[in-house]
């Protein structure tokens, strides 16, 4: 009797693993402890600006929280490699559909006044982790978000890199993932380490990381200045 049960249990083990690979867990089903948010008016999306970013029915304006996507519109050259991609998944998921918004950050808010929260469609899905785990999307911390819900998105986003999904297979296979690259401890952002950003930082803020895997493996995210992203084919 004993030896049976324990077979049952191995079985169910090995189904839900197989159902939810790394995690244990639907792997884009949020977080159970986050708090619903209430917003005034419908809640359908419109639009998609880009892979992060959308517009409401009812104008309001929502950040992705946690992440970040290839940009669209730089403020030089052609549209980030996956720009497209991204925004095109972002709207087959999300336009026409209702969603609904939980706090993940403190502050609520940006300062652009766009809504920063994981966003999730009527069957509970997160619109955020969906865009993490297909590779169209990075992790980004930043200042306030919860570090639980840090920790998922990460593990989504080793997930993608681990299987080359999305954006990762062409980024990680071009010369530029072979190359060092220096990470803010403060900031949890990184640079190229020939980059004139990197060389002002005090030692004691530096991290050293050998490769574009690592440092995105580690939890950091790209500064914003010298750019080493492709731009699109």
């Amino acid at each position: 009797m004993l030896r049976s049960l324990c077979l049952i249990l191995f079985l169910c083990c090995v189904l839900v693993a197989g159902a939810f690979p790394g995690t244990g867990r639907a792997q884009t089903d949020a977080l159970p402890h986050l708090e619903q948010i209430a917003v005034r008016g419908k809640t359908s999306v419109a639009s998609c600006l880009d892979g992060d970013t959308m517009q409401l029915t009812n104008r309001s304006r929502v950040r992705l929280a946690g992440i970040d996507t290839p940009e669209l519109k730089p403020r030089k050259g052609k549209p980030q490699f996956y720009a497209r991609e991204a925004r095109e998944l972002l709207t087959r998921l999300a336009r026409g559909q209702e969603v609904r918004f939980f706090a993940v950050d403190k502050e609520g808010k940006d300062k652009y006044g766009r809504i920063v929260a994981d966003v999730r469609l009527k069957d509970g899905r997160s619109l955020n982790g969906i865009m993490v785990r297909e590779g169209a999307a990075f992790f980004y911390p930043h200042k306030g978000l919860d570090k639980e819900y840090q920790d998922w998105l990460l593990a989504l986003q080793a997930e993608a890199i681990k299987e080359r999904r999305g954006m990762w297979a062409e980024v990680l296979s071009r010369p530029e993932a072979l190359k060092n690259y220096t990470g803010n401890r403060n900031s949890l952002r990184f640079f190229p380490a020939d980059c004139p950003d990197a060389q002002k930082m005090k030692p004691r803020n530096r991290i050293h990381f050998g490769t574009l895997m690592d440092a995105f493996m580690a939890g950091y995210a790209p500064a914003r200045v010298c750019p080493f992203w492709p731009e699109e084919k």
